[in-house]
């Protein structure tokens, strides 16, 4: 069976970007890419929101995802273009569903917040990899929203680089009927 994977840096107050959307103050990781590569070469599909696909053409001279399969959730674009698959919300679902449990496939949530309050309300998420800089950015958008889904996480590894970055990784628990 595929997994859904949410691999995602914050600022030590808990947020993913400013308050813009900004995320001038992460780290490059020009010295270190804390995994990165690794669990990229992993990935089989990308799941991203329309913004956060919008903004990565404004950021990256070349698309850094054209060797997966990606899907853009958009509320108000349809069909694909160049490098995306355009999903409306009720679309993800019966989508993850198929890519993890049909074809074994693994999947990296990106971002936007929105996106991945969807994820985690519709407790489609079995690994969080989340990168915690020693950066406090005081207001912004937080990587967790207020949500309904309450489950129980297990820790799984933590690894606390010489720059300050910590990275804690945590599966969900398996759920027992």
């Amino acid at each position: 069976m595929g997994k859904v994977t949410l691999f995602i840096a914050q600022s030590a107050d808990g947020y993913i970007a400013r308050e813009d959307g900004s995320i001038d103050w992460l780290r490059d990781g020009a010295d270190e890419d804390y995994g990165y590569e690794e669990f990229f070469q992993m990935v089989d599909t990308v799941f991203m929101g329309r913004k956060t696909y919008d903004h990565i053409f404004e950021l990256a001279e070349e698309f850094p995802y054209k060797m997966k399969d990606v899907y853009v959730v958009s509320n108000t674009r349809e069909g694909h273009d160049d490098y995306a698959t355009y999903l409306q919300p009720e679309q993800i679902l019966p989508l993850v569903n198929m890519l993890k449990n049909e074809q074994n496939k693994t999947i990296w949530v990106v971002g936007g917040a929105k996106l991945i309050h969807y994820f985690i309300s519709a407790g489609l998420i079995d690994e969080y990899r989340i990168f915690i800089q020693p950066t406090l950015i005081g207001k912004g958008i937080p990587l967790f929203q207020k949500h309904d889904h309450e489950e129980e996480l297990q820790l799984t590894e933590t690894n606390a680089y010489p720059d300050g970055m910590l990275a804690i990784t945590y599966q969900r628990e398996e759920q027992h009927h």
